[in-house]
């Protein structure tokens, strides 16, 4: 896998992660351990504070990417999910 450092514009952002990783470890050498977990399940937003799907295409089971695609299907096969908390047995 070469995380599309081909281009210019991946690479550049590759290394900016790189950098933000080193200042982040710099500051808090605990920071993988006592990060809060993500509310998207994204693990960048969860250690780095920010999602870069443009260029993450490292987890196959991605959270976001898996919720993008179910909404996908939803809309394309015309399916509507309707909550009713009140009739939970």
């Amino acid at each position: 896998m070469s995380w599309g450092v081909e281009d210019e514009k991946r690479r550049k952002g590759v290394l900016e992660l790189m950098e933000l990783s080193s200042r982040i470890v710099k500051e808090n050498p605990n920071h993988v351990n006592e990060v809060a977990k993500s509310t998207t399940g994204c693990w960048m937003e969860q250690m780095y504070g920010m999602q870069r799907c443009d260029f993450c295409d490292l987890a196959s089971d991605c959270p976001v990417r898996e919720e993008t695609e179910w909404q996908e299907y939803l809309r394309v096969n015309n399916i509507v999910i309707v909550k009713d908390n009140d009739n939970i047995t």
